[in-house]
């Protein structure tokens, strides 16, 4: 009898959206709030973020987990909006639109939508309109998983390559809910893109993506798929 294996891919209708998002963007929108930003992730965004192309719907990429052999497996989640995106969303293209959040006011204790206040609520970077208004490539990263009795696949990433050259990344987490890890550039999770990047101290593939506390045995590696 082989031995259990899960396989997370994007379904059809996924990665037919996949063939819209080479085209120019309009925008790239990202939902403010607690939990946006993280020291222990510096230069990475947890949201759900948004993709609006020039012509077509807007896109949102998030999350699917799945709990599985003893933790969590995770891949993206890409869907069509059937409206224009909510105005409560920031921009990484126009960083002075900070979107809003809902707080509680001092005077009525009831919940009101406000600017984000705290900086790590809201992207206060340079723009990203001349990097990723024209994508000229994508990559899909598929995790490959091996534990004791068990195997897994997943759709985990998706690697932009800009006008510039230079590569973003967006990679399913499975915190917290509904949201993906959004890496204007890669950084630390270089090691994801090139086999060939310089490791750093105590930092691996496994633990990058998101298997750090599970047993020594379980083995992680990335392929990097070509997207027409």
């Amino acid at each position: 009898m082989s031995a259990p294996h899960v396989a997370l891919h994007l379904p059809d209708r996924e990665r037919d959206l996949l063939q819209s998002l080479a085209a120019p963007w309009r925008d790239l929108l990202y939902a403010p709030g607690p939990g946006f930003t993280s020291p222990l992730d510096p230069g990475a965004y947890r949201t759900s973020v948004v993709i609006v192309p020039v012509a077509g719907s807007a896109i949102r990429v998030s999350s699917v987990v799945m709990p599985a052999f003893g933790g969590e497996i995770c891949r993206l989640r890409l869907e069509a909006l059937p409206h224009d995106p909510p105005p409560s969303l920031g921009s990484f293209f126009e960083p002075a639109r900070t979107g809003t959040v809902y707080a509680l006011t001092p005077d009525r204790g009831c919940a009101a939508p406000q600017a984000p206040e705290r900086a790590e609520w809201r992207y206060d970077g340079a723009s990203l309109a001349p990097r990723l208004g024209r994508i000229s490539g994508m990559h899909l990263l598929r995790e490959h998983g091996r534990g004791p009795g068990c195997s897994w696949d997943a759709d985990r990433g998706l690697a932009f390559t800009g006008a510039d050259g230079e590569q973003s990344l967006v990679l399913a987490v499975a915190e917290p809910a509904e949201a993906a890890m959004f890496l204007p550039s890669p950084g630390l999770y270089r090691m994801l893109l090139d086999p060939a990047a310089t490791p750093k101290p105590g930092v691996t593939v496994r633990d990058l993506l998101g298997h750090g506390d599970r047993d020594g045995s379980v083995e992680t590696a990335i392929d990097l798929l070509p997207l027409p």
